[in-house]
């Protein structure tokens, strides 16, 4: 992709920083994203291949009562699409990352309202997740209007990064053998060719839906089915023909064949993968989407360089996947400092594994 056509996507896909920011409320953000139950894209038994025309129901963060998270509501939490321009899509992993996104934007408001320097919370992946926050020296100085305006734009990046980053920490532990089930193993579809993908997209529609006025729940709702009508979602048997297409190629008896490990390391985008001609004649474009956005030189005008760092502490029975995941020394991945090893680490053994191509849709 050329940079000018990068940077019109950019355009087309962010939004003003200018919006105010409404996202979740307090009785909201008391609670961690719920858990979803997402499925491995090849057949097993929780693949719920979802049909059309599809109303996805009202998305639902947690309700006000002490329970998971669950309660009445017409949302379809799950399932797997295939979309034109977004290839194959988890639902689970969708609103997941929207969720992500909205929780630790809110985190770090109330953290930069109040002076805190340091953001931790648990995850069902037996890992810590942590935001340490270092004030630059301009930050005492900052009027109220200047400090609230930044508050919600340094937020939203972070709420951003921190979301994509920590849902890409799950792929690289399932990778190397974690799983939370006893007798079910995921390593089979880490870094599936939705996964990356889905958690990017999620990410889109939390930032939109969290900059809107209206009440989180209605505003991921409506951004989320914009979205997705985008990308154009196909039916059922389409998906199935789909699937068959790439049988053998992307994914095989109990394992994904192919593993989307694009994460914008190189360029900042994540492409999806497209099945080709599955539409003879017409062969759609992908939609690319922008990763979180890094570069922290010029945030609301200032230089906020450092001012977060993301960690993940993992506490995990088997040494043996410490041993793999950790630094030299070490007890926190830092995803910015990190991640570059190990995605070069696993592309090293997915290829070894599944072949010279095996991080590639073709050929």
């Amino acid at each position: 992709m050329n940079p000018l056509a990068k940077t019109i996507l950019l355009i087309a896909l962010w939004v003003p920083a200018s919006l105010p920011a409404a996202g979740l409320r307090d009785w909201q953000a008391q609670k961690e994203p719920r858990l979803r139950i997402a499925a491995s894209p090849y057949e097993n038994y929780l693949l719920h291949i979802l049909p059309t025309p599809m109303d996805f129901g009202q998305h639902l963060y947690r309700v006000r009562i002490d329970t998971l998270g669950m309660g009445p509501s017409d949302e379809v939490s799950r399932g797997h699409l295939y979309t034109l321009r977004g290839g194959f899509l988890d639902l689970a992993h969708i609103r997941r990352s929207i969720d992500f996104t909205a929780y630790v934007h809110h985190r770090l408001v109330e953290a930069l309202e109040s002076g805190e320097s340091h953001i931790a919370f648990e995850s069902i992946d037996r890992t810590t997740y942590q935001i340490d926050i270092v004030y630059p020296s301009f930050w005492s100085s900052l009027g109220e209007g200047e400090k609230a305006r930044l508050i919600g734009e340094i937020a939203l990046r972070g709420g951003a990064e921190a979301s994509f980053d920590f849902s890409n920490w799950r792929e690289i532990l399932t990778w190397h053998g974690f799983h939370n089930v006893p007798g079910m193993p995921e390593k089979g579809s880490a870094f599936s060719y939705e996964d990356v993908v889905s958690h990017a997209v999620g990410e889109t529609v939390a930032l939109r839906a969290i900059r809107s006025p209206k009440p989180f729940n209605d505003a991921v709702t409506e951004e989320l089915d914009r979205e997705l009508a985008s990308l154009g979602v196909v039916s059922e048997a389409d998906y199935q023909r789909a699937m068959d297409q790439v049988a053998g190629k992307w994914w095989g008896k109990k394992t994904c064949l192919k593993r989307h490990l694009d994460i914008g390391l190189d360029d900042g985008f994540i492409e999806p993968w497209l099945v080709r001609d599955l539409f003879p004649g017409k062969q759609p474009r992908p939609r690319v989407y922008p990763g979180p956005d890094r570069d922290w030189r010029r945030v609301g005008g200032r230089d906020c360089r450092g001012m977060l760092q993301l960690s993940c502490e993992p506490h995990l029975r088997r040494r043996e996947i410490l041993e793999l995941v950790l630094p030299p020394g070490q007890t926190k991945v830092i995803p910015s400092r990190d991640y570059p090893v190990l995605l070069e680490e696993v592309e090293k053994e997915v290829k070894a594994e599944f072949g010279p191509h095996a991080t590639v849709p073709y050929p």
